[in-house]
């Protein structure tokens, strides 16, 4: 987060954020746009979220005018920084408000916030957002890291597991199946077991079934 600089009747607001002062940033709520942001975007539910301010953030989400989907300069929503930074509490607080969208994606990376969760190793993070209707099967812009795939190559095996026990995970995707069986094979005997077991899982359940494509192709450790 950079040094912000603000002016006009909306800098109290972003100034109160910023300093981690409630009472301040109730005042200043009585003439400020609750949504003014900095040069960089960000805004004073940016800034709570990004301080893990619990207070901060219930005090904005009670403004019948806060926009809780609004984006900083990379796109990120202050939900993808509350995953990301690994606050229940404040994930939880922005869940209950209605407007919160959970499947939005950052415009730099494209990571929704139960991706950046995975990244960042936060199982707990992880079960909330998906509890709460995540879709654990956007990727991000390159088409080829999901929830599932970062979590492997991040070494976040809990997680992994988790998105894999759900049952929700498309392995239609020959490439995205593909990714997770190369990542899993550098992980253990024990993701791969899981991994092995849901893709046979689904495609049982689909009715269909994977071609002779990566699963023979990727080698296990000490296969030839």
């Amino acid at each position: 987060m950079v040094e912000r600089q603000q002016s006009g009747d909306d800098a109290d607001l972003i100034q109160a954020a910023i300093a981690g002062d409630i009472e301040a940033a109730r005042s200043a709520l009585g003439t400020s746009d609750v949504n003014a942001a900095d040069g960089d975007g960000w805004t004073a539910l940016h800034i709570a979220v990004h301080g893990q301010n619990r207070d901060l953030a219930r005090l904005l989400l009670e403004h019948p005018d806060i926009d809780v989907n609004s984006r900083n300069r990379w796109g990120s929503t202050p939900l993808m920084l509350a995953a990301g930074g690994g606050s229940l509490d404040i994930v939880e607080c922005l869940l209950r408000h209605p407007g919160t969208l959970v499947d939005l994606q950052a415009e730099y990376y494209g990571r929704t916030a139960l991706i950046e969760s995975a990244v960042k190793g936060h199982a707990h993070i992880a079960r909330c957002l998906v509890s709460h209707g995540a879709d654990v099967n956007v990727s991000d812009k390159t088409g080829r890291n999901n929830a599932l795939i970062e979590a492997i190559k991040n070494k976040h095996a809990d997680i992994a597991i988790y998105l894999l026990r759900t049952g929700a995970i498309d392995f239609s995707n020959r490439d995205l199946r593909l990714q997770a069986l190369i990542w899993a094979s550098r992980r253990g005997d024990d993701l791969n077991k899981e991994l092995d077991h849901a893709i046979a899982a689904y495609f049982n359940r689909t009715g269909g079934r994977a071609e002779a494509d990566g699963r023979r192709q990727v080698s296990r450790p000490g296969q030839a």
